[in-house]
């Protein structure tokens, strides 16, 4: 049998496994693209605690408190954070609360000016002072957990997120010493320093 005859006798096998070459070829090149397009997308880390300022200038008064928000880019690209990247939500309500941190203005010793936006590199982390612990407990006393059953029950599910600005939009972590503190001003009560 000559190669022709074998070659007319398998065309519609040979024009087969040319279709099913190019199918894989176009899936080899589509995952590619979507591992390529997952890989740079900006991916954050984001939670919220309550610490605590120890220094030794700060002997024999009530150690300084403050909300302070943690951010990891876990991503390949640099993110940019703005003055106006936190805000908290409360469940049901359309409108999101905004805060602009602390340390956007030189009125705190303990939290130094910083200029806004700020650039996080990637595989880095940095922490921002969003309010002192006072601020937080008024602000939420006021907004979030007020002195209706309503807005208690609400305060419950409060949550935060991010933005960058690059217009991605990030949950916020809430650590035990933020709940504690919001948990704390639902029942009208304020843990003492051993316990914020």
């Amino acid at each position: 049998m000559s190669l022709e005859e074998i070659l007319k006798a398998h065309q519609f096998t040979i024009a087969a496994l040319g279709v099913l070459g190019t199918f894989a070829a176009v899936t080899v090149a589509l995952v590619n693209s979507y591992m390529t397009a997952r890989a740079s997308r900006t991916n954050l880390h984001a939670w919220a605690s309550i610490n605590v300022v120890y220094h030794d200038s700060i002997k024999g008064t009530e150690l300084p408190r403050y909300l302070v928000i943690s951010i990891r880019n876990l991503g390949v690209m640099p993110v940019h954070i703005g003055a106006g990247f936190f805000h908290w939500k409360v469940p049901f309500q359309r409108q999101l609360y905004e805060v602009l941190p602390l340390d956007i203005a030189a009125g705190d010793e303990w939290a130094p000016q910083r200029k806004y936006p700020i650039e996080i590199k990637p595989r880095t982390s940095d922490r921002f002072f969003l309010s002192d612990l006072e601020t937080f407990r008024q602000y939420s006393r006021q907004h979030f957990v007020g002195s209706s059953i309503w807005s208690r029950i609400m305060g419950r599910f409060l949550s935060a997120i991010i933005f960058t600005d690059e217009g991605k939009v990030f949950k916020v972590v809430l650590d035990k010493t933020v709940r504690k503190q919001l948990a704390a001003i639902r029942t009208n009560q304020l843990y003492g320093d051993a316990e914020a």
